[in-house]
């Protein structure tokens, strides 16, 4: 993406929320601030999102892997967590559907421009920002992430959630591995992700779809550049001291969710979400003298 320009990828999600409001009356996940954030006409996200048969697996499985972290982090709520990172939040409405209030701080980091744009989506549609939201301003691929963070008052020795949603694919290993490593830093951290296999595991149909969307966003700098074989995701996940760890197949999301979403396109797309725990204690490291 452009530094000084809003996420197109970040427009096209907040489009397929706001489809799943409009032809799915919000099934998997029901937001009803999804088309008033946009600000777009509803016949115009219609149109935008249903000139291809296999736009309604983007919009099952945005509206998805929503759901799957959001009933993650109510469980994690119960458990006690108190803090909840959305990394690359893009025009998500989780802050103001809110359903433990007080009860928990939310932290939304995303880049600048995007966030800027964000801000002026919601007080275009008069929403104001909860009391319980805090706004952090973040390039993932040149900011300290854990600066920032405590900079905006997070406090690294408590437990946390993260859900970390249509990032993955656009951030070099590097920048993934970093994340996760940091996350993995805090007590009884959680997180909530997805990412792309590599293409032959796509089915022609849907591959063609996908090659097609992702033409559109390279011509802005917004390719995708992290494809993982499950197998590697797993690695990466041990790695870093994950030992909790979910990863739901683009076949296990349309077996739970499929039948909620309006004329949905067959074929296989390699996505997956991932829920992984860090259970173990955080261990400091001391420097040699």
């Amino acid at each position: 993406m452009k530094s000084d320009e809003p996420s197109r990828m970040a427009l096209m999600v907040a489009r397929q929320r706001a489809a799943h409001q409009l032809l799915d009356h919000g099934a998997i996940l029901d937001d009803p601030y999804a088309v008033r954030i946009l600000g777009e006409h509803e016949d115009n996200v219609l149109q935008v999102l249903n000139n291809h048969p296999c736009a309604s697996i983007g919009r099952l499985f945005t509206a998805a892997r929503s759901r799957i972290a959001e009933d993650a982090l109510s469980k994690a709520v119960e458990r006690g967590v108190r803090q909840v990172v959305i990394l690359g939040a893009g025009l998500d409405t989780f802050a103001l559907r809110n359903p433990h209030a007080a009860r928990i701080s939310i932290f939304e980091v995303d880049h600048p421009a995007t966030q800027a744009w964000k801000r002026q989506r919601l007080a275009g549609a008069e929403l104001a920002p909860p009391p319980w939201l805090t706004f952090v301003p973040v390039d993932f691929e040149g900011d300290d992430l854990q600066q920032k963070l405590s900079g905006a008052g997070f406090q690294r020795t408590s437990a946390a959630f993260f859900t970390w949603l249509g990032v993955v694919p656009y951030l070099t290993r590097n920048a993934i591995d970093d994340t996760l490593g940091y996350i993995a830093s805090i007590p009884k951290s959680e997180v909530v992700f997805d990412y792309a296999e590599p293409p032959e595991t796509w089915s022609e149909d849907v591959k063609a779809y996908a090659t097609a969307r992702m033409a559109q966003l390279e011509k802005i700098n917004e390719q995708s550049v992290g494809r993982f074989e499950p197998a590697d995701v797993a690695a990466i996940l041990r790695s870093r001291g994950f030992d909790g760890v979910e990863d739901i197949s683009f076949q296990q999301v349309v077996s739970r969710f499929g039948r909620d979403v309006q004329g949905l396109a067959t074929g296989q797309a390699g996505v997956h979400v991932v829920h992984a725990k860090h259970q173990r204690p955080v261990v400091a490291t001391v420097s040699e003298p």
